[in-house]
């Protein structure tokens, strides 16, 4: 699936293409606003990988250092068109290489308890639930934070 897909690093021109397809993925609720999606690509400790097919955005996924020693994922993102084809695999193995060569022992990220799929996907790929965040959503809808230790 991945054999005509490009894999690099994000860009500023890239901003409205990943907002866009975020839109896509996510309910109004729980997709990042503008100025949200713009403050996390910020942070000299943000990386961002894209995957394009002839220069289409196909999918992202977006994460920072989080202290010195962990990752955290804010966002992975991949179009309707490709999904179950092993896109979300790829990307998030890259970000978790990029956060073992920054010295990053572990990986966090947030899902919304509703999202049956995703949590699926994240245990698939030894993320363990840590705790219920109630109330972590908009409309009041809880959150499960998730972890993973990096070897």
């Amino acid at each position: 699936m991945t054999d005509n897909l490009h894999f690099r690093e994000y860009v500023p021109a890239d901003f409205e293409s990943l907002w866009e397809l975020d839109q896509e993925c996510f309910c109004p609720e729980i997709a990042y606003s503008r100025e949200e999606l713009a403050h996390y690509l910020r942070p000299s400790g943000a990386i961002c990988i894209l995957a394009t097919r002839d220069e289409h955005l196909m999918g992202f996924i977006l994460g920072r250092e989080y202290r010195k020693s962990a990752g955290h994922i804010i966002t992975l993102d991949v179009h309707s068109s490709v999904r179950g084809r092993g896109l979300a695999s790829t990307l998030i193995r890259a970000l978790e290489d990029r956060f073992r060569v920054r010295s990053c022992r572990s990986v966090l990220l947030e899902v919304a308890v509703n999202n049956l799929v995703a949590i699926r996907f994240y245990k698939k790929h030894g993320y363990s639930i840590l705790k219920t965040l109630r109330r972590y959503y908009p409309g009041g809808l809880d959150g499960l934070l998730m972890g993973k230790a990096l070897s």
